[in-house]
């Protein structure tokens, strides 16, 4: 403890380094001293937290869940970071619903974060909860408005709620952003044959195969 007490001392009444040189040396010794002091416990979760990235980074999804969760357990911490990898973990294991959970979990610890409201419209648009995917793809297309992929997923979940015509102007709007994306035109040509728009649909489905010839010549 008296060793302790004397490191802390000399830390905070170390003299002010004249070359930056010397202050990176000083910073340093100041972390490395700072981790000293940290709690057994600290250092343990943080070390859990640590692997959980190591383990997502290298495809073991399976041990970063098990990874994260362990830090949350022992900190209990609602860092929307964590919960947002979590999130990423269900999302490679394939399941939504539990993506979809910690989302919501990390977008209420921090409301706004534009990549967590993106992934919560997208992940709410995979199981298919269109009206609920329209409230964060909104959200997600003031923050991103040059973003055709939310525009395409805006006109899909109008179209699965029986609105055509809103459903054709977010995906002109999508073509508009991005006129290479196939699938975009492709949609739209086959919303116009439900329509009974039969040129329309042509001209769509005429425009998917010169994307697709352009996206190859590119």
């Amino acid at each position: 403890m008296r060793k302790r007490l004397f490191l802390r001392q000399r830390l905070k009444f170390a003299p002010v380094a004249v070359s930056s040189a010397a202050r990176r040396v000083v910073d340093r010794l100041s972390n490395s001293y700072q981790k000293v002091f940290v709690s057994p416990e600290q250092v343990s979760s943080d070390r859990y937290k640590n692997l959980g990235f190591k383990y997502f980074q290298q495809g073991h999804y399976v041990k970063a869940r098990d990874a994260f969760f362990t830090y949350i357990d022992a900190v209990e911490d609602r860092d929307p970071g964590v919960l947002y990898m979590l999130a990423m973990c269900f999302k490679n294991m394939d399941n939504f619903k539990e993506e979809v959970d910690f989302l919501k979990r990390a977008e209420k610890a921090e409301k706004a974060d534009p990549e967590i409201i993106n992934a919560l419209g997208e992940a709410l648009y995979n199981i298919e909860e269109y009206p609920e995917a329209i409230i964060f793809l909104e959200k997600a297309r003031k923050i991103a408005p040059g973003d055709a992929s939310i525009y395409y997923r805006l006109g899909v979940c109008h179209e699965k709620l029986s609105k055509p015509a809103e459903a054709e102007l977010f995906y002109k709007k999508a073509i508009a952003l991005d006129p290479l994306q196939v699938q975009y035109h492709q949609t739209l040509g086959f919303l116009y044959k439900a329509a009974d728009r039969h040129k329309e649909s042509i001209a769509c489905l005429r425009s998917a195969l010169d994307a697709e010839w352009r996206r190859k010549n590119s």
